[in-house]
This record gives C-alpha cells, sequence and structure tokens, in this order.
C-alpha cells in the first residue's frame, strides 16, 4: 500500500488529557513516517493538550488539530471531490464507533477504528487479530493496518536546551542517587504532604539527593514541605523564567535515578525519557495504562491501603519500593543519558525498530 494512497487522513479521539496526549504521540509519528505526503488532521470532541501543553512535540507531525469538533463534521470539510480521505478512530466507545462505520459505510473512506479485533476495519485479505493490551500500542497499530506495514514505535520527548541546563544546575552534580518526586495533580491521583514528607525525609536520611517538582492540580503546600523537610529541593513555574514546568520535569527526569509519583500523565511524561519510577496506581488498568518503560515498580493501593485509596498507602510500603528500585540501578537504554550529557540538543531523534517495540512490550 503505498504511502500516496491518501491525500487526507483524520486521526480522531474524544479527548485528551496529558497522559492521552502523551501516549497518542507514537502514532502521531507512525503516521507522518507511513504518510509523509498527506494532509494530517487530528481531531476531538472536547479539549485536547496536544492543541497547548504538549504542541511542541507534535506541531510538525500534523497539519491542523481542530478540538471540539465533531468527525462528520471534519469529514465533511475535507472531502474534496475524487481525493482518497481516510480516518482513524482512536476513541473506545462501541457505539460511537459502529454509528461512525456505518455513516461511513459506502462512501469510499478508509476507516480504521478501535473496536476490538479491530472488526470493523476488516478487508479482505486480513487475517483477524486481537488489539494490543497497551493504549499506545492499540494507536500505533491502527496507523500501521492504515499503511499496510509494520512502522517504527517511538514515544520518546526531548527537553529544549534551557530546561536542559536548568535541570543540570539543580541536580547540582551531585554523587548521591537523585530522585524526582510529585504529588500534584486531580482527584485520587496524588500523593499526601504527610506521604511526600515521609518518603523525602526517609530517602534523604539515606543519602539521596530528593527534588519535589510542582505539576499543575491540587497538591501539598509547597512552604509546609518546606518547612517540614529543609532539605527537599521545591521546583515550581517560578523557578526557571521562560521555561514551561513539564520541560524542568522532562530534563530531569534524564539525569533522575528514580521518580516517585501517583499513576497519570507525569509518569507518563517521565517514561518518555526512561526514568525508572515507582507509581501508586489507585485502580487504573496497568494492562492498558502502564508507563512504557521496563522500569517500573507499581504499588497498587487497592492491596498496600486499607481503603483501597492512593492518600492511605502506607509511606514504607512505597520506601520500600524505592529501595529496591535504586539497588538495581537499572535504566532502559542508558545510551540516552549520553544525549543529555552533551551540550546540544539531539541532532535528530532516530525512529526505534521494532525489536525495541518488542522490548517494550517485556515489562517487569
Amino acid at each position: 500500500m503505498l504511502s500516496a494512497r491518501y491525500e487526507t487522513i483524520i486521526l480522531y479521539s474524544r479527548n485528551d488529557a496529558f497522559g492521552d496526549g502523551l501516549v497518542r504521540i507514537p502514532a502521531l509519528r507512525a503516521a507522518r513516517t507511513a504518510f509523509p505526503d498527506s494532509f494530517i488532521v487530528y481531531g476531538t470532541t472536547g479539549s485536547s493538550t496536544l492543541e497547548h501543553v504538549l504542541n511542541r512535540h507534535v506541531h510538525h507531525l500534523v497539519d491542523a488539530i481542530n478540538v471540539r469538533t465533531p468527525l462528520m463534521q471534519l469529514v465533511a470539510s475535507h472531502r474534496k471531490g475524487k481525493e482518497r480521505l481516510a480516518v482513524v478512530d482512536f476513541r473506545i466507545s462501541g457505539r460511537w464507533l459502529i454509528q461512525t462505520w456505518a455513516s461511513l459505510l459506502g462512501r469510499g473512506i478508509a476507516y480504521e477504528a478501535n473496536f476490538p479485533g479491530f472488526a470493523l476495519s476488516w478487508r479482505p485479505g486480513q487475517k483477524p487479530e486481537a488489539r494490543p493490551e497497551r493504549n499506545a500500542w492499540r494507536y500505533h497499530r491502527l496507523i500501521e493496518r492504515l499503511a499496510g506495514r509494520r512502522l517504527p514505535f517511538d514515544h520518546r520527548l526531548e527537553p529544549i536546551p534551557a530546561a536542559r541546563a536548568a535541570a543540570r544546575t539543580l541536580a547540582g552534580g551531585k554523587h548521591a542517587p537523585l530522585i524526582v518526586i510529585a504529588a500534584h495533580g486531580d482527584g485520587g491521583k496524588r500523593l499526601t504532604a504527610d506521604q511526600v514528607v515521609a518518603v523525602s525525609a526517609s530517602m534523604i536520611a539515606d543519602g539521596a539527593n530528593l527534588i519535589y517538582v510542582k505539576t499543575p492540580g491540587d497538591g501539598p503546600d509547597m512552604a509546609e514541605l518546606a518547612q517540614r523537610v529543609p532539605k527537599l529541593r521545591l521546583v515550581d513555574s517560578t523557578t526557571v523564567e521562560g521555561v514551561n514546568v513539564s520541560d524542568v520535569l522532562l530534563a530531569l527526569g534524564e539525569f533522575a535515578d528514580l521518580y516517585i509519583g501517583a499513576e497519570g500523565g507525569t509518569a507518563h511524561l517521565m517514561a518518555t525519557v526512561m526514568t525508572p519510577m515507582i507509581i501508586v496506581s489507585g485502580g487504573a488498568s496497568m494492562a492498558r495504562w502502564r508507563p512504557l518503560s521496563n522500569c517500573v515498580d507499581v504499588v497498587e493501593s487497592r492491596h498496600a491501603s486499607p481503603t483501597g485509596l492512593v492518600a492511605n498507602v502506607p509511606a514504607p510500603k512505597i520506601i520500600e519500593a524505592a529501595q529496591r528500585m535504586l539497588a538495581t540501578r537499572h535504566r532502559d537504554h542508558p545510551h540516552l543519558l549520553d544525549h543529555a550529557n552533551k551540550t546540544g540538543p539531539l541532532s535528530a531523534q532516530p525512529s526505534w525498530d521494532n525489536d525495541l517495540h518488542k522490548d517494550l512490550k517485556r515489562v517487569v
């Protein structure tokens, strides 16, 4: 199947929180690789972090981003005469997918849907196949099916030079293990101030260098953390002028020996620079949402907490997991750290081949 087959390709999802946007980036990269000459549109029913906070990482991969736009409206506006149009539907609601499939049937529009067994996208000559477990792999596989061939899987992100320089300063050049911890977030996806204090104080007493990064959302009061753990370094959006805190966090992840936090978008961000991590999960399916790294230790709150809540997981459980991970001192693809230690950014981001794609599936 030739990459020039489709003049326009619409990639569509319901909405994108921070983590959702991150796990869709490998599919967007694959789409641009397979269809370099196609006009690629990314659309959503609701809002998308790919439009703003993550836009730096995807603006060169898509030609347009249309948020809060119904899919059929996008189809109508981009269907031009006899030009070939394809739709890749990342949504998971079976009802929506079936309705869309029925609406597009017989209109000469290729449709790849995130449906069990890819049953709505079956074509003569194709063999039935099960969807991959991980969401990122599912989205990527949809692009491969449209292209008719295997494509590189690459979920890495790269911080800007200013963020990398700031992270190098914050790390301080110490030989002690560098641990990044974050507890701000939404709903139940965050640690409490007491958990942060207990974990930080214990790891600092053991000789580690701890940095707390304030991410968007609710969470511990920074002044309280500073008072209770004086040796804990604090980073927020005002730390580096003109640099987004997510970029500082990304750069710190390149240097860090460990990240500790709750399941959510920040964990997915740290996985893009291969940071070993301890995440406390509040019940999300790890088969679908586990960060894309082999160096992840998941503390399940339903087993570790008497109430099943992240906020009630005893700090010693988190500390034990952190000590186990630090003892291995293992990092996925450690050669990436060499790039972080260079003065300039990567000259190019080489795509990872499918051997690495398979390696990422061999999760601890």
